[in-house]
C-alpha cells in the first residue's frame, strides 16, 4: 500500500473503527424519516450523522426524527451537530426532532445541555397523529 493511501486511511476512519457508529434510515411515510443512531456519536462520527441527516433535510421530506435510543455515547461535538441540524431544518422548513429514547448517556447530556427539539418518546409513539406531506406537493 502506498504511503499516500495509508495517510488517507488514517484521516478518514471507517465508521466501524471510529466508535462503531451505525445509522439506519426508516421511511415512516412519504413525508417523514427516522434516522436510528446506534453506537457512539463523537468527533469522528458526528460528520457522518450530519451528512445523512442533511441529505434528508434538503430533500422533499417534511419531518426528520433522530432516534438516539440505541446510542451508547453522545459527545458535545454530537450535540453541536444536532443543533446545526435543527437550525438547517428550520431554514428548510422541515420539522426536526431528537428522541433520546432510553439512552442514559444521551439523556444525561440533554439534562445538562438541553435541545429545544428533544422529544422523549417521539419514536416510541410512532402513531404520530399526522405525518407531513412532502414539501412541494401543495398539501
Amino acid at each position: 500500500m502506498s504511503a499516500q493511501r495509508q495517510l488517507e486511511n488514517r484521516r478518514t476512519p471507517a465508521p466501524e473503527i471510529a466508535g462503531g457508529l451505525h445509522l439506519h434510515v426508516h421511511r415512516l411515510a412519504e413525508g417523514a424519516a427516522v434516522i436510528e443512531v446506534n453506537g457512539e456519536v463523537d468527533l469522528y462520527t458526528a460528520p457522518r450523522l450530519a451528512e445523512i441527516a442533511e441529505a434528508r433535510i434538503r430533500s422533499t421530506i417534511g419531518m426528520v426524527i433522530i432516534d438516539l435510543g440505541p446510542t451508547t455515547f453522545l459527545a458535545v461535538s454530537g450535540l453541536r451537530t444536532l443543533h446545526h441540524l435543527q437550525l438547517l431544518a428550520r431554514v428548510h422548513q422541515v420539522e426536526f426532532y431528537v428522541d433520546p429514547g432510553e439512552s442514559r448517556p444521551v439523556r444525561r447530556l440533554l439534562e445538562i445541555l438541553p435541545l429545544p427539539c428533544a422529544r422523549p418518546g417521539m419514536v416510541a409513539s410512532l402513531g404520530l397523529s399526522r405525518l407531513p406531506s412532502p414539501r412541494g406537493t401543495g398539501n
